[in-house]
């Protein structure tokens, strides 16, 4: 059956090789059957590599359309850390010592580039003439998610509406990020809206356009509106600083030995001298990714395992031979590795404590939207750059030279400077 390409995305594309101030970047299109096989990009500066592309000429500029359905590939890297991939359109990919060289190399680039130019784009007040297809930099005040996505962002000069429509918000309060091709669609309210080829790209807070626009709100340029925000926000982010409610991990276990996540996996049985440690992570994804299929049952009777699904099936309460549990996969690495090697971490809370995060108690009626949703805040809250997981943890066994280990307590702190006012968590 022949494939189709019903989805595409034109990015541009820049290294050292090309200078912007003379050339325009290049264009690279990605054809694919699927949503899934297009790359979702959130960062400016984000790192893509592309395999087995064609290069085709359009109205005298070149450009390369990477093809998916037929034999082209790509993966994607963030633009500051890590070895491993936050998305591709196979199944897998080779990465060499070189290829690994050469990452740091761009890596390197993308910072110098963005700490040194600033990104194009006009102010709202500017905008009011043009109306339609502007691209703006903002700062993000606050966010609001119903039936769709709305923000509240301002320039230093003036506030406006966001409409997300149903796109998913790739951001949170107090980042910076650039719309590209925004329009006005109720002059009088300040509301702005999406086009079809619209996107939103977060700016780290050390690229000079990010930089510009925090020092022109904190010096007094803005409104004291968003002066007050932007006061609260510090404010409750240094309350939010702390780990969270009930956890022991700065009190009870603050003398265990701080260690990083990748050494565990390299004790063997004559090196383990202590068995309690404490380590510091950023989680990167959790699988499955749906928070349903986090939720298990187990069976005391036939001491099986299933998914909360198959164990009810028509029945609206479990029976009481039945417990259920959490299951899943954290992708995870350390706070202070360099390397930014990605390790995995099997959670079950069958016969072990539950991890604080995981606040939602599970009983035997079948869970609801309320606590799916409470499940999916509780998601985006690991899984944010701005959330640190602490782990106090106890190896159990070494088993072919492999450590088995169980944790004893868990917290989460927030890194960032400016966090949204009301945690998930």
């Amino acid at each position: 059956m022949e494939k189709t390409n019903k989805y595409q995305c034109t990015m541009k594309l820049f290294d050292d090789s090309i200078n912007l101030d003379r050339t325009e970047p290049l264009t690279a299109t990605v054809f694919a059957s699927t949503a899934d096989e297009i790359p979702h990009v959130t960062k400016v500066g984000s790192i893509i590599r592309l395999h087995r592309v064609q290069t085709v000429k359009y109205k005298k500029f070149t450009q390369i359309n990477c093809d998916v359905t037929v034999k082209s590939a790509w993966v994607l890297f963030d633009p500051s850390e890590g070895a491993s991939p936050i998305g591709e359109s196979g199944k897998g990919h080779s990465f060499t010592a070189e290829e690994r060289k050469l990452l740091t190399t761009v890596r390197k680039f993308v910072r110098n580039y963005f700490t040194t130019h600033e990104l194009k784009g006009i102010t709202f007040k500017q905008a009011e003439k043009k109306l339609k297809d502007f691209d703006v930099i903002c700062y993000v005040m606050s966010t609001k998610k119903g039936s769709t996505f709305k923000a509240t962002i301002c320039d230093a000069e003036k506030t406006v509406k966001l409409d997300m429509g149903r796109r998913k918000m790739n951001f949170v309060e107090g980042e910076v990020i650039r719309i590209r091709s925004a329009n006005y669609t109720d002059k009088k309210y300040d509301k702005i809206e999406l086009n079809e080829y619209s996107n939103v790209l977060k700016i780290a807070e050390e690229y000079t356009s990010a930089k510009q626009l925090m020092k022109e709100i904190k010096s007094g340029k803005t409104n004291d509106k968003m002066k007050s925000k932007s006061n609260m926000r510090c404010a409750c982010t240094q309350q939010l600083s702390a780990p969270i409610v009930g956890s022991r991990i700065d009190t009870v276990h603050k003398k265990l030995k701080k260690v990083l996540l990748s050494d565990l996996f390299e004790i063997s049985g004559d090196k383990l001298s202590q068995k309690c440690f404490k380590v510091h992570i950023n989680v990167r994804e959790v699988r499955p990714k749906s928070p349903r299929e986090w939720i298990w049952v187990y069976d005391k009777r036939s001491k099986r395992q299933t998914p909360l699904s198959e164990a009810f099936k028509d029945k609206k309460r479990l029976p009481s031979t039945s417990t259920p549990f959490y299951k899943m996969q954290l992708y995870v690495q350390d706070k202070d590795s360099k390397d930014g090697d990605m390790h995995i971490l099997m959670v079950s809370t069958l016969g072990d404590k539950c991890p604080n995060f995981l606040s939602l108690k599970l009983g035997r009626a079948y869970p609801g939207e309320r606590e799916l949703n409470e499940l999916k805040r509780v998601y985006d809250t690991i899984t944010s750059e701005f959330v640190r997981l602490k782990l106090a943890i106890e190896i159990r066994e070494i088993v072919r030279k492999q450590p088995i280990f169980s944790v004893i307590d868990t917290a989460v702190s927030y890194t960032h400077l400016t966090l949204p006012t009301t945690p998930y968590v």
